[in-house]
């Protein structure tokens, strides 16, 4: 039923988000899954739940290109769904048991705490191949009885309206919410005054974004343009004090533009630009700057796939002992598939990022006081690296496994930290809308800053099935 993996999009843009659950099990039985493709599903299922993402699709191949523009973008029949007027409804529930040990990812006192999870799903799909609109809902929701407590992690609703003006000129909008929570870096700070934190860091986060991608020939080229909003929740500790969060709530703005070229059918060359600019309620936190990255792909070229890149990205800020900051920008993705039925995929990516964690002497007794007030946070850098592993072992079982590790370097102090998340999971397919999954997880992470180190686990059960 759940597979629980460290979360990189906006949860990432922090240190990692505690244990998020993907609906993998759902994505086997034909349920949702995530997907930055628009491809068009399979017959009989959902269409995939999208990313926040700017653009309609990503740089790929010229065969792929041509695979999609070419076929027909409306779904074969309305096998496996609700036909509702002229929309498919498509709707899933997961339920089960699961465990967590040191649920609020804290380095000392570390609580556990059982209870049932529940993984809702809706997607309503209208198409008519010119005009598409998907409106689609997700969750994750755990309840702690002994804690008394309801976490929403990576729950998120939404909606995407693509516009096919010309078979080869596409303009995509989406607006998402999403309910979520993640790891503090602040949690470091209550080391030496033995508090520690009873709630995890939790936030709200509003997303935005709308492109224009068109195909010249050879070329291809894409604009547009993404704003997100996010708002966090204070946190607590055991001696009832209330740690304020509120300093980074803020918006991020991007402005995308991307260029590429078809070298062969097979493989392909682009470049994509973005400025961003970012405010927070903390002054100290804002920025704007650039990033650029080129890269080169290819489609299937003996057992790979995938594409690599590089660049440099600089930001601005206003805090003066950051100043302006450059740094290079490396990552990519590659797929190898040894059999049809097995896959491994790595992943990696740079970039700016930002942490509560708060580098001055004493402050813990400070910011915990309710005469506190806003004090700034950190400024980071993330390193992210993924191995993705997925084997078909029949068409009754499934195993997947995710090796992550993601590397800070806090750019207002010495800190650095590393958090290396391991997550294993065994899906059992009993019919064919109906299936059953066990999957454990566990977090270290490793820190030159005392008091910061923790580790943590997490074990579910339970069954998914679409209706």
């Amino acid at each position: 039923m759940f597979v629980a993996v460290p979360r990189q999009t906006k949860c990432g843009r922090r240190l990692a988000c505690p244990v998020l659950f993907a609906l993998a099990a759902l994505t086997v039985i034909g349920g949702t899954s995530h997907a930055q493709s628009p491809a068009i599903p399979p017959q009989g299922q959902a269409p995939a739940v999208p990313q926040a993402q700017v653009f309609f699709a990503p740089a790929e191949s010229l065969t792929e290109t041509v695979a999609r523009l070419g076929g027909d973008p409306r779904p074969g029949s309305a096998e496996g769904a609700y036909q509702v007027l002229d929309w498919l409804l498509y709707t899933g529930m997961g339920a089960g048991g699961a465990c967590g040990w040191n649920v609020n990812s804290t380095p000392n006192n570390q609580q556990q705490a059982c209870g049932p999870q529940f993984l809702p799903s809706v997607v309503a799909a209208r198409n008519t191949g010119i005009q598409r609109t998907l409106l689609y809902g997700v969750g994750d929701i755990r309840y702690y009885p002994t804690l008394s407590r309801v976490d929403f992690v990576a729950t998120k609703a939404g909606v995407v309206h693509v516009w096919e003006i010309q078979r080869d000129l596409i303009f995509r909008v989406q607006a998402q919410g999403t309910e979520s929570q993640q790891y503090s870096g602040f949690a470091g700070n209550l080391a030496p005054t033995n508090a520690f934190l009873t709630t995890p860091l939790k936030y709200t986060q509003g997303y935005g974004s709308t492109s224009l991608q068109k195909y010249f020939g050879s070329f291809f080229t894409a604009v547009g343009g993404s704003i997100t909003g996010t708002v966090y929740q204070d946190i607590h500790d055991n001696l009832g004090n209330t740690i304020d969060e509120h300093f980074q709530n803020g918006t991020v703005t991007t402005a995308n533009g991307r260029i590429g070229y078809y070298i062969t059918p097979i493989t392909y060359t682009f470049v994509e630009p973005t400025y961003n600019w970012q405010r927070y309620v903390a002054p100290s936190l804002n920025s704007e700057g650039y990033r650029v990255v080129g890269g080169v792909g290819f489609d299937r070229i003996s057992l790979f796939r995938g594409e690599i890149y590089g660049g440099y990205a600089t930001q601005w800020f206003e805090n003066p002992t950051i100043g302006t900051t450059t740094i290079p920008v490396f990552g990519g993705r590659l797929s190898w598939l040894p059999t049809p039925l097995m896959t491994f995929t790595l992943t990696a990516d740079r970039t700016f990022t930002t942490s509560d964690f708060i580098n001055t002497a004493g402050v813990a007794q400070s910011i915990i006081a309710p005469t506190a007030g806003l004090l700034p946070g950190s400024v980071t850098i993330n390193t992210s690296v993924s191995l993705l592993g997925t084997w078909d072992m029949n068409r009754l079982i499934t195993l997947t496994a995710t090796v992550a590790d993601n590397h800070l370097q806090y750019l207002t102090s010495s800190r650095q930290d590393d958090l290396l998340s391991f997550t294993g999971g065994v899906v059992f397919k009993i019919w064919q809308n109906f299936g059953l999954q066990v999957n454990y997880t566990h977090q270290q992470l490793y820190s030159n800053f005392p008091g910061a180190p923790y580790s943590s686990d997490f074990i579910s059960a339970g069954g998914s099935s679409r209706f």
